[in-house]
């Protein structure tokens, strides 16, 4: 599913709702301040694509991200220009809050040639949550990007597409029942409810994105099937675990 980036500032809206799993954006023309009201049985990220912001009185810079846990109400301050975008899931516990820094992120550099990117996991499994789970990437130019295509289709995902140079990128989105693919620019978001989902970007830049993974209770994990044909198609080191089947 895709949702373009919409004019819409100095106000947050929701820009879908999956199953429980929500993704919201402020866009802000000038400065000022966002409080959001603490929700039983659902767990927050914040992070801002550009610019600083402040989340309860704690400096995020850019791509870091606040966790908040299930009921906790939090502040963020943000100055003219910030973009920030606030996912909610579904938690039946309540963890500590915490911030982790883009600095801290777990890197990897992925494939080759042509499907060479680095991915960085910013909250991963062994983090505390319950059902989110958190990074960013950066392609190449004009290069692949969550290539071998994989699934996993118990555990929905967003990306969030930014820094695409002027340029724009495709996403792809198949199954055994349909094959979609869209064009997408900076801050268009794109939600992954299944299937293999590869994506492409110009010579202009590199695919990069947000990308957030709302897991099930017991399946809060990395773990993804790659599309047969694509099998045999060397990685390297990488941050998924690849199912045998």
């Amino acid at each position: 599913m895709l949702f373009k980036d919409l004019a819409i500032y100095n106000r947050l809206w929701k820009i879908f709702d999956y199953m429980g799993f929500s993704l919201y954006n402020y866009k802000a023309t000038e400065a000022g301040e966002l409080r959001l009201e603490g929700r039983e049985g659902f767990e927050r990220i914040i992070t801002s694509l550009r610019g600083s912001i402040y989340v309860d009185e704690l400096r995020l810079g850019e791509r870091d991200i606040a966790y908040i846990p299930s009921g906790r109400e939090a502040s963020i301050k943000f100055d003219r220009g910030s973009v920030i975008y606030i996912a909610e899931a579904k938690a039946a516990n309540r963890h500590p809050f915490y911030i982790k820094r883009f600095s801290d992120s777990h890197a990897y550099d992925i494939g080759e040639g042509s499907y060479r990117r680095r991915v960085y996991v910013t909250i991963g499994e062994e983090d505390p949550a319950d059902s989110i789970i958190a990074g960013y990437v950066e392609g190449e130019k004009g290069g692949w990007t969550s290539y071998p295509p994989h699934r996993h289709d118990e555990k929905p995902e967003a990306y969030i597409f930014y820094n695409l140079g002027g340029g724009f990128g495709i996403q792809i989105i198949m199954d055994e029942e349909r094959e979609t693919s869209y064009i997408v620019r900076d801050y268009d978001v794109v939600l992954i409810p299944r299937g293999y989902h590869p994506n492409v970007c110009t010579s202009l830049a590199g695919c990069s994105y947000l990308w957030i993974i709302s897991a099930p209770p017991g399946k809060r994990d990395l773990s993804v099937t790659i599309h047969p044909a694509f099998r045999e198609i060397p990685m390297g080191r990488t941050h998924l675990k690849i199912r045998k089947e």
